[in-house]
């Protein structure tokens, strides 16, 4: 069966135990499918230790359907392997508000701790915070 090819695109990269994101464009179910498939090759070398999120979205990124719904599959696979925390800069985007419910909404339907910020340098010491407390509480238990 022929599918689709990706509409939108992601760089992602990581800075210690932050996953960071930067995406851009009409996000179809094709490019979340090879976005989710890169950030668990880069989790494994966390080796199960807590890490978060951040990403930054241009001014165009929408979810399609489809997209969302693969969306909310992978973040309960990351969550079961140690996701703790996401950060979201929607500062450039054209459509913060439905872009913060669709990927907010998901994180909020998981529990995940998450929070709007307009660098990823006043991100920085939440997520690190973030991640220390998922290490405490690991460690407690």
């Amino acid at each position: 069966m022929a599918g689709f090819r990706q509409h939108g695109e992601y760089h992602l990269d990581c800075d210690g135990y932050v996953l960071k994101l930067d995406a851009s464009g009409l996000v179809n179910e094709e490019t979340i499918a090879a976005y989710a498939r890169e950030v668990l090759d880069r989790i494994r070398s966390f080796d199960g230790e807590p890490f978060a999120i951040y990403s930054s979205y241009d001014p165009q990124v929408l979810l399609t359907h489809d997209a969302e719904a693969t969306l909310r599959n992978n973040i309960a696979a990351r969550m079961a392997v140690g996701m703790c925390a996401a950060a979201l800069n929607l500062s450039q985007s054209d459509h913060r508000l439905t872009v913060a419910a669709q990927i907010g909404g998901l994180y909020d339907e998981f529990g995940l701790p998450w929070r709007e910020f307009e660098s990823y340098e006043e991100a920085k010491p939440w997520l690190d915070d973030q991640i220390s407390q998922a290490r405490s509480r690991r460690a407690k238990s």
